[in-house]
């Protein structure tokens, strides 16, 4: 008869049971998705920290490394577009440069200003991009400057600028011998203009906007899908296809490449709140990602108790830092929802995000969104925040004792309220909450948000 084993012997293997799985929580399948890059994860007890040189900078592996892509740009380009190719042209191990069509004086964004160069549609810049460290993730240079053989890679991005570039014998031939040599060719919406303008277009199979797609319809093999590729010329339909195109761009260097991200949120709900003076790119990347990545996206907004542009007074839109507002200009409707956060249930999400820049601070101000931030806590929702957006949470008293990454402006209200703030983290998950360091770091803190979300 076999004999069974002390009680005590089961409660400490129950014990030791437990204890590996709580090691190992950390430990999804996705977790070597996000480390393929190179980036460094590293496990401090139940805590997860992006780490290490490489972090919120171009990584050096990946599908793009070792390889140049040049982003040609004039003035009125998609600020979404450039946004997102610098944040993920170089995590993929690209070295993104921007390559300035600045001799056109014709044509310049809102106020009209003769010396003011390059600029979006909404007013963005990218030499460099003003809350992203130059060199980190993206380069530039004027396009005159340039050599079209150095290029693996020429992407022309949307906007208005494809029709300025067109007018331009520089930049079609510029396109023409970069093709000739080689390069991969590929364009976003109306950044199709210039390509169909240097003759790359006939007899292809392609996709675009309508802005393009009455002529390619009589050029080329025209569908509607949102991305394709036809031997070494690539064609997006328009913003909200531009993280499909970075893939298309990835395989088409490297064909071993599998895009592993794509819909890996199917079924999750992010929250991200959207407050008056947000950070640009803290909202607008994160959306086009978390879109790509499957998931359900609700824009929350709150009235401001002030606002940096007195011109929007009694105006229903919310204006980020640097031009983006809500609703989104380049991304229609149909693919996120705008609700008060008034209206907000807790059952209606499973992550809340805050970007950063002085959206934090309006919360704080507004005082409603410190109290939505203490029920959604309670209920076990998680908590994603990036550069000043733990300055609520902080205010909301749920840092104490957690590990926190975040911009150096909200260090002294995590210590304050007893958490711990540390410059060289990246992205961190300590139990419910998710932060970011700072813009460059978008990546890696959608990565940590992907992660805990899989946890669930």
């Amino acid at each position: 008869m076999m004999k069974r084993p002390a009680i005590g012997a089961v409660v400490c293997g129950l014990l030791m049971t437990l204890s590996l799985l709580s090691s190992s929580v950390y430990a999804t399948p996705f977790l070597d998705v996000a480390k393929q890059t190179g980036v460094t994860i590293r496990q401090e007890g139940e805590v997860l920290i992006w780490e290490g040189p490489v972090s919120g900078k171009m990584k050096p592996q990946g599908p793009l490394a070792g390889k140049t892509i040049g982003v040609i740009i004039a003035s009125e380009f998609s600020d979404f577009q450039a946004y997102y190719l610098a944040s993920y042209g170089s995590e993929f191990g690209g070295k993104v440069e921007f390559l300035l069509v600045d001799w056109v004086k014709w044509k310049f964004t809102r106020p009209n200003v003769s010396t003011k160069g390059v600029h979006g549609m909404f007013g963005l810049s990218v030499d460099p991009i003003p809350v992203m460290a130059p060199g980190s993730r993206h380069h530039w240079k004027p396009l005159g400057e340039a050599d079209p053989k150095a290029y693996d890679v020429l992407v022309i991005i949307g906007g208005h600028s494809g029709d300025i570039m067109m007018t331009e014998d520089k930049v079609i031939d510029f396109i023409r011998t970069a093709y000739d040599n080689g390069a991969v060719i590929g364009g976003i919406g109306g950044g199709i203009i210039p390509l169909i303008t240097a003759g790359l277009m006939d007899g292809k199979l392609c996709t675009g906007n309508r802005v393009v797609s009455f002529m390619l319809k009589k050029i080329a093999t025209f569908t509607g899908a949102s991305v394709v590729r036809d031997g070494r010329v690539i064609t997006a339909r328009s913003t909200v296809d531009t993280p499909a195109f970075m893939r298309e761009l990835c395989k088409a260097l490297d064909p071993s490449f599998v895009p592993k991200r794509k819909g890996i949120l199917a079924g999750k709900r992010v929250l991200v709140i959207a407050g008056e003076d947000f950070e640009d790119i803290e909202l607008a990347v994160p959306v086009m990602e978390y879109i790509y990545r499957g998931a359900r996206v609700t824009l929350a907004t709150f009235p401001p108790p002030m606002r940096a542009r007195p011109p929007l007074l009694g105006l229903k839109v919310v204006q980020g830092n640097f031009g983006i507002s809500v609703p989104l200009q380049e991304i229609p409707e149909s693919y996120y929802d705008i609700k008060p956060l008034s209206q907000v249930n807790m059952e209606d999400f499973d992550v809340l995000q805050i970007p950063g820049a002085f959206c934090p601070w309006n919360m704080v101000m507004a005082g409603e969104p410190i109290e939505f931030l203490k029920r959604a806590y309670k209920a076990g929702k998680i908590l994603a925040f990036i550069c000043h957006g733990a300055i609520p949470v902080a205010a909301a008293d749920l840092v104490k004792g957690r590990k926190i990454a975040g911009w150096l402006a909200c260090k002294d209200a995590i210590r304050i309220m007893g958490g711990t703030h540390n410059w060289d983290w990246s992205a961190v998950i300590d139990g419910q909450l998710v932060s970011g360091r700072v813009p460059d770091d978008v990546p890696e803190f959608l990565d940590a948000i992907t992660e805990a979300l899989l946890r669930q």
